[in-house]
């Protein structure tokens, strides 16, 4: 009888002992899985090669609608795996389109970045990047990041038309304050003008 008794107390300590290995084995498995697939946000969802003279530039954007973070990869089109430059910078809204000229005239190109903010009224605006020997220089836009006025309402459509960088925009009649004028749009022509090392946009 106490031959039955030791037997069964053995096979019941067999069955936790299992129980438990399984269940280590099962954690262990868990937290070892398969790697998921990054967020949404970390997804490419802008992105552009083009080239210029002697450069070559690829431009892509991660992140969602809020803000995203721009990157530019500036070489030379001798060398299509390395880089000379890369500039990050975060910017609001999506990219709706990239160009590269030469507004100044000084041999040397220029980046343009164009965005849209996220929303109905979808207002333009400009990310610009001078292109010297050693990177990149930031362009100041303030000439364009400030443009107000009761006609204004966004919509902007940004490219570039010889040596000036053109902006055009429905303009509003006024009591219009959500129904486009359709037989009017505006046109505010920008040009590069170099002070030391400090690149400006202006207005004509």
């Amino acid at each position: 009888m106490k031959y039955i008794q030791y037997l069964l107390t053995g096979f019941c300590l067999l069955l936790m002992m299992t129980a438990c290995n399984n269940l280590r084995k099962q954690k262990k498995d868990h937290g070892r899985g398969p790697a998921t697939a990054p967020p949404a946000e970390n997804k490419v969802n802008f992105s552009m090669d083009t080239v210029f003279r002697d450069y070559r530039f690829s431009v892509f954007t991660r992140g969602d609608a809020s803000m995203r973070n721009l990157f530019i990869s500036i070489g030379s089109v001798k060398d299509t795996i390395h880089a000379d430059t890369i500039v990050e910078k975060d910017v609001i809204g999506f990219v709706s389109g990239v160009t590269v000229s030469d507004l100044d005239g000084d041999g040397q190109p220029e980046l343009y970045v164009f965005s849209t903010s996220a929303g109905t009224d979808q207002y333009g605006k400009v990310y610009g990047f001078a292109i010297v020997p050693k990177g990149a220089v930031k362009i100041n836009t303030a000439a364009l990041d400030s443009l107000s006025g009761n006609d204004y309402k966004g919509r902007d459509s940004f490219y570039v038309q010889g040596k000036e960088l053109v902006r055009s925009y429905p303009a509003m009649q006024e009591g219009q304050e959500d129904v486009l004028a359709t037989d009017t749009r505006k046109t505010i022509r920008y040009h590069l003008v170099k002070s030391g090392n400090a690149y400006t946009l202006k207005s004509q």
